[in-house]
C-alpha cells in the first residue's frame, strides 16, 4: 500500500511516549493526518499548539493562577513593591487578570522549560501596559493608605514557572489518550481509503475522541505559590 494512503499512527504514539523528543513531531504528524481526512478541529488544535494561541482563547491547561505585584511611590518619593489582591480590581479587569495564560507554541515552551529550575520555585513575569496601571490605582490607594497617598508606577503579573512543564505533559498525555482511542477503532495503521468512504461518520468519531481526551479532560491549572526568581517571558 502506498504511503499516501496509510497513516502510521504508531509513529505518533512513539513520539509521544518518548519524553525526550519535542512535541512538535507528533503535532505535525497529527496536523498532516487532520489535513488528509479534512478534520478542521484536529487541524486547528495542532496549528495552535505548534504556532501558539495568538488572538484566540487558550485551553484551561495553559492557565496558571496569577499574582499581581505593583510598584508604588509615596508622596515622599519612597518606592516599594507590594502584592495587590486581584479580587480588589473592578470587573471585568479582575476576571481578565485572574490567570496568567501561556499563548506560545510548544517549541517556545520547551525552550523556556529548559531555562527554569523547579527547585528554585521560579516565577514567570509579564509587565502590564500603562493604560492598565491606571485602572489599578483606586484599589492600591484603598489598600495602602499612607500620608500623601501612593501612586502606582508599574505592575506585573506573576505565575509559577512549573506551569511550563505541566503544559507539555498535559498535551503529551491527552494526545496519547486520543491516539490510543483512534488505534482501538481504526488500528495502528489507518487505511485512508476506507476511512474517506464514510468520512463524515468517521470524522464524528475522531471529533468525539478528540473532545473527550484533549479538550474537555479537566483544567489542570497550576496554582502560583512562592516568590522565587522572576523570569521575563518576553525574552524567550
Amino acid at each position: 500500500m502506498s504511503e499516501n494512503k496509510t497513516f502510521i499512527l504508531q509513529d505518533v504514539i512513539n513520539d509521544l511516549i518518548d519524553v525526550k523528543s519535542s512535541l512538535e513531531g507528533a503535532l505535525f504528524k497529527l496536523n498532516y493526518f487532520g489535513r488528509m481526512i479534512k478534520n478542521e478541529e484536529l487541524i486547528n488544535y495542532t496549528n495552535a499548539e505548534i504556532s501558539g494561541y495568538k488572538g484566540m482563547a487558550a485551553p484551561d491547561y495553559r492557565k496558571g493562577i496569577a499574582t499581581l505585584k505593583i510598584n508604588l511611590q509615596t508622596a515622599y518619593g519612597d518606592e516599594t513593591t507590594r502584592e495587590l489582591p486581584i479580587s480588589m480590581l473592578p470587573a471585568p479587569l479582575n476576571e481578565r487578570m485572574r490567570y496568567h495564560t501561556i499563548f506560545d507554541g510548544v517549541r517556545v515552551i520547551e525552550h523556556m522549560t529548559q531555562n527554569t529550575d523547579p527547585v528554585k520555585n521560579q516565577l514567570l513575569m509579564t509587565g502590564l501596559p500603562m493604560e492598565m496601571v491606571t485602572q489599578i490605582q483606586p484599589a492600591a490607594s484603598k489598600l495602602y493608605r499612607v500620608d500623601g497617598g501612593v501612586t502606582v508606577t508599574g505592575a506585573m503579573i506573576l505565575a509559577n514557572a512549573n506551569i511550563l512543564p505541566q503544559i507539555l505533559s498535559t498535551v503529551r498525555s491527552r494526545l496519547l489518550g486520543f491516539c490510543m482511542q483512534l488505534a482501538e477503532t481504526y488500528s495502528f495503521e489507518i487505511d485512508l481509503v476506507p476511512f474517506k468512504t464514510d468520512q463524515a461518520v468517521n470524522n464524528n468519531v475522531v471529533n468525539n475522541y478528540f473532545r473527550t481526551e484533549v479538550i474537555n479532560k479537566g483544567h489542570n491549572n497550576v496554582i502560583n505559590t512562592g516568590s522565587g526568581t522572576e523570569i521575563d517571558v518576553t525574552r524567550y
